[in-house]
């Protein structure tokens, strides 16, 4: 990807953030809650077209996110590579080694993988694919080697680009997400990650596939198959759920189940990030049913059928009145609203109950012309702001000739520079006064009188 690209997805991103960090409608474990029991230890649930988060639960705690990482290192992989068909990736020894130890270590078949082998190359769009849909763990440690060097200087990467993605709350220790003390997140931070990584082109190619057919390579002449570890993108599986877009699941035991997904249905589409789904049982053992894709269905479900968009105001409706000077017929003006104003609720939420708050000047003053700008209206819901309309003025309204010529001369009277004048005439008058009576009693001490004419 260019350096000009990469602008672009930002901008983009930025967008996305600016609605990430709105005011929610009914956001928190104080506020609206789910029709079911939420089992997972941490929910963040947003509506990608109107800015509103619908629930949170601990989404500024951190998590271990297990192979939700992989979507920081697609991030990376998209923003710094030209052509992902011809930028070569060879796996490196070092790297099956490690994994093959890591495995024997670890046991509960928790390293993923693809069947890539030492030495095997690829294009940098086979091993995505590798990373994204079997959730190799191999392809992550060996796209990191390859754009950053090291494993060390790809996750110094990552932090980086995570902090700058405003994820604060996140550390990385390596590129797939094996378990690790101090690799955390939050629900949060892989909402702010997971916008961004949509911006880019290409990444809901990989995170909404569920099959890809890897061409021959220099060690698997017949190719490979890969298929996605997302079961709910899968037709013919019990947990498949149509409106579900992509993107990323994880799994450990210190972490539970994980899962980002989007879905779409009647117009709008949502993202939840739901980590900590139950994954072991009270003996250790792993539960039959993947519970991350049986909760997440079960939110989708749940926001499609209780929330819908209502209009709180239309446009031209009048809200209120501002008080009028300088017309000699009317002394209120009429306020009605610029715009429609729509917002996400709650089937059982009235619209009808909105109430008004004018944000407006204490006075107008005659001529206005109708649509002219007057102040804002602030929408308010069950005591919560919704948002604010625009005010215009409802009507025209032209100024009495009399009352603007008293206007006028009060404003004049109230000028600093009449108050200068009339303080400078009594100020000339009294010192001609002063200087009379003086004159006078010199006279008088002098003995001068006036001559009479006879």
């Amino acid at each position: 990807m260019t350096v000009t690209s990469v602008k672009i997805t930002s901008v983009a991103f930025f967008c996305a953030l600016f609605l990430l960090a709105q005011v929610p409608v009914y956001a928190s474990e104080e506020g609206f809650t789910p029709n079911f029991d939420v089992q997972s230890t941490a929910v963040y649930l947003y509506n990608m077209d109107t800015g509103d988060l619908i629930y949170t639960l601990n989404a500024n705690e951190r998590r271990y996110p297990a192979s939700l990482t992989k979507i920081m290192t697609c991030i990376l992989a998209l923003e710094l590579t030209e052509d992902l068909d011809t930028e070569i990736v060879v796996y490196p020894q070092y790297v099956q080694d490690f994994l093959y130890d890591y495995q024997y270590i670890q046991g509960h078949g928790i390293v993923s993988n693809a069947d890539l082998r030492a030495g095997e190359e690829l294009t940098m769009r086979q091993i995505l694919y590798a990373m994204m849909l079997p959730s190799a763990n191999e392809a992550a440690m060996t796209l990191a080697h390859h754009i950053g060097g090291s494993q060390e200087g790809f996750v110094d990467m990552m932090n980086s680009r995570a902090r700058a993605l405003g994820a604060m709350n996140t550390n990385f220790m390596n590129p797939n997400g094996l378990f690790h003390q101090e690799h955390v997140t939050t629900a949060y931070d892989m909402a702010l990650i997971t916008m961004h990584a949509m911006t880019l082109p290409g990444f809901m190619e990989f995170a909404n596939a569920t099959v890809f057919e890897c061409p021959p390579t220099n060690i698997h002449l017949n190719g490979l198959v890969w298929t996605t570890t997302n079961r709910m993108l899968v037709p013919d599986n019990e947990h498949y759920y149509a409106p579900v877009r992509g993107i990323k699941t994880g799994t450990l035991p210190q972490s539970g189940r994980c899962l980002v997904s989007t879905a779409t249905k009647d117009g709008f589409t949502y993202l939840l990030v739901l980590m900590g789904a139950p994954y072991l049982d009270e003996d250790g053992g792993i539960l039959p049913r993947q519970m991350a894709f049986v909760e997440t269905r079960q939110f989708y479900e749940w926001v499609f059928e209780t929330f819908r968009v209502k209009t709180l105001v239309d446009k031209g409706r009048h809200v209120g009145d501002i008080e009028l000077r300088l017309n000699m017929e009317q002394d209120r003006l009429r306020l009605m609203t610029a715009e429609r104003f729509t917002a996400l609720l709650p089937t059982e939420v009235e619209a009808s109950s909105v109430e008004f708050q004018l944000f407006v000047p204490e006075y107008l003053e005659a001529p206005v012309q109708k649509h002219d700008h007057i102040g804002e209206v602030a929408l308010i819901l069950n005591g919560e702001e919704k948002g604010r309309v625009d005010l215009l003025a409802a009507e025209s309204v032209e100024a009495s000739y009399i009352l603007v010529m008293l206007e006028n001369v009060r404003e004049v009277t109230r000028s600093f520079w009449f108050k200068f004048a009339v303080i400078g005439a009594v100020f000339l008058i009294v010192f001609y006064i002063v200087m009379m009576v003086i004159r006078n009693n010199k006279l008088k001490r002098s003995g001068y009188r006036p001559r009479r004419r006879l």
